[in-house]
């Protein structure tokens, strides 16, 4: 059980801090703008929320059978009205910023983990990042033994 002493309290207003003075970020600002243009284009959530409709009756169909006749044009229906998205000038800045963000994000949050170990691993997420390689299974290679 976790004890509550002025420590934890100093490291909660520490982090209240640190909360504020991220959310005054550039690169969040940029994002949250984004964010809300995308939320704002009332012709993009339609196209939006068509594109969760087909791909929700395509994975229903899915579970019948690629052999379905409908399958296929159904399919091409998804990735037409995919295309449709990622091509949209307001869904690609959305994106890049928060890209943007998430690379703050990682950043911050390996300082935090070099802070106490330069041994902690922080999986970022991030398609060019470093990664580990998987632990090795066996006896003291690994922390669950399996």
């Amino acid at each position: 059980m976790l004890k509550m002493d002025d420590q934890l309290l100093a490291i909660d207003d520490a982090l209240d801090d640190v909360i504020t003075a991220f959310l005054e970020l550039d690169t969040v600002k940029a994002y949250q703008a984004a964010a809300q243009a995308v939320s704002a284009d009332k012709e993009l959530q339609e196209e939006i929320s068509d594109f969760q409709r087909l791909k929700e009756d395509y994975d229903r169909l899915q579970s019948f059978g690629k052999y379905r006749p409908e399958a296929g044009q159904l399919r091409k229906a998804v990735l037409r009205q995919k295309r449709q998205l990622d091509l949209n000038d307001k869904m690609i800045a959305m994106r890049r910023a928060e890209v943007d963000l998430q690379t703050v994000l990682a950043e911050a949050s390996q300082k935090i983990a070099a802070a106490v170990s330069p041994d902690i691993f922080v999986d970022t997420g991030l398609p060019m990042a470093l990664h580990r390689p998987p632990h090795e299974m066996g006896r003291g290679k690994n922390i669950k033994e399996g």
